[in-house]
């Protein structure tokens, strides 16, 4: 007997899952993005390139309207999420980190090795001539910097559709579409019987995912009825703080290429360098500081009002926490000696912290760099923990109180893991994508 899944959101768990589980030829699965479909042949320049930059401004890729509350009482500015298929990561920096294995253990995931097994996303470093100036400052200033392993396949980006849905496209028992938005999950009592599409249209299934992410995951099942305590609580992502680079005029023309390749990660803080900045601007570079390990976690997401085409309501609530204060205003401390530095200076004439060119030895205190993080840091763009397992679902993402109804994505982990989120999220698709396909059979 053919049992019928329907998997929301084809981003980096929903590609994944949506491969595995219809690897069984007694199941059929219907994956559904919100964004435009990309298949082989129809892959832009700026998506398959190296400029997360240019990536992002390719039409319908991102969520247009997006905006969060960095800090409480703070104004809503936009927040970058992915949008169609390969989700974010078509638009991320390509960073390709699997994770603290001591994070996993803690959260009692013992089948992590057999999962990073199964990988089919890409993990290459890329060529030394692809640096650019501040990658190689980096990696001259400090010997503990390195070059970062990227999303890439012979020189082009590879994201979680071309990884896991473009070699089973044509699988009989997958349907895959695009701009197809979910409005909510239908439910007989607890039981997720399909889902009603934003234009109206109904899709029974026996088994619903969703893998819309930790924004719109949580967004979805609230629309939905869903009231299980802690839905949308939890909120956390990576505090993170500019530091912009003024170049020497005899650089500039070297600022092209990768837009990072490198970084430093010390005691739970990521710098990375930031060759060029959006628009193709060779004249500045960033140092991007940010904190991985963040403590606060009292970030929400709730609904604006039932309509499904109003963004939900985001509050990141960053550095609430005194420690993350201190910890993010440390790593700042940090980047601002790299910045002066030989091999730094060589390149870079000064160090500044907004648009208006004040340079950084502007603060002469600690109280005065703080009331800058606080008014100037925002997110990594790395949502998670809005459906928490323990919380909301279990260590089968089956949400709590319901049949049938499972989540997988950034919003289910227990805490924000200590990387970028692309593949730990991958490698968590990999993980229950394989309990279900058991259970199923059985």
């Amino acid at each position: 007997m053919t049992s019928s899944w329907v998997v929301v959101g084809a981003g980096s768990a929903g590609c994944v899952v949506a491969a595995r589980l219809s690897e069984c030829g007694d199941r059929h699965v219907t994956l559904l993005e919100a964004g435009p479909d990309l298949r082989p042949g129809a892959v832009s320049e700026q998506l398959a390139g190296d400029d997360a930059f240019a990536a992002a401004t390719v039409p319908g890729r991102t969520w247009p309207d997006l905006m969060a509350r960095r800090r409480s009482g703070g104004p809503r500015r936009p927040y970058l999420r992915g949008r169609g298929l390969g989700g974010s990561s078509m638009v991320n920096a390509m960073l390709a980190l699997r994770g603290d294995p001591a994070q996993y253990r803690h959260w009692g995931w013992t089948d992590v090795e057999e999962a990073w097994q199964r990988l089919e996303i890409p993990e290459q470093v890329a060529d030394h001539h692809e640096f650019g100036p501040l990658d190689r400052a980096l990696l001259a200033a400090v010997p503990d910097a390195h070059p970062v392993p990227l999303t890439r396949r012979e020189g082009r980006r590879i994201g979680s559709a071309e990884a896991y849905l473009w070699p089973v496209i044509d699988r009989p028992g997958l349907t895959v579409r695009g701009d197809a938005a979910v409005d909510r999950i239908l439910l007989d009592g607890g039981r997720a019987v399909g889902v009603r599409l934003v234009d109206g249209e109904e899709i029974a299934a026996d088994r619903v995912v969703s893998c819309a992410g930790a924004i719109h995951s949580p967004a979805i099942l609230l629309r939905s009825g869903v009231t299980v305590a802690g839905l949308g609580e939890g909120l956390q992502d990576h505090p993170s703080a500019p530091i912009t680079l003024r170049y020497r005029s005899a650089h500039h023309a070297g600022a092209g290429g990768l837009v990072t390749a490198t970084m430093l990660d010390r005691d739970g803080i990521q710098i990375l360098p930031v060759n060029h900045l959006p628009g193709g601007d060779t004249s500045h570079g960033l140092l991007l500081v940010a904190l991985m390990q963040p403590v606060g976690r009292s970030g929400t997401v709730r609904l604006r009002s039932a309509d499904p085409m109003d963004d939900p309501v985001v509050d990141l609530d960053l550095l609430a926490e005194p420690a993350d204060l201190r910890r993010l205003r440390e790593g700042v401390r940090l980047a601002l000696r790299l910045a002066e530095t030989p091999p730094f200076a060589a390149v870079v004439d000064e160090a500044l912290i907004d648009d208006a060119g004040t340079p950084a030895g502007a603060w002469e205190s600690d109280d005065d760099l703080d009331r800058w993080l606080l008014d100037a840091a925002g997110g990594y763009v790395h949502a998670s923990g809005t459906c928490a397992m323990g919380t909301v679902v279990d260590e089968s993402g089956r949400v709590h109180g319901h049949e049938q109804l499972y989540v997988c994505d950034a919003s289910v982990f227990p805490s924000i893991p200590h990387v970028n989120p692309h593949l730990p999220t991958t490698m968590l698709a990999e993980r229950l994508a394989a309990r279900w396909s058991a259970a199923d059979s059985g």
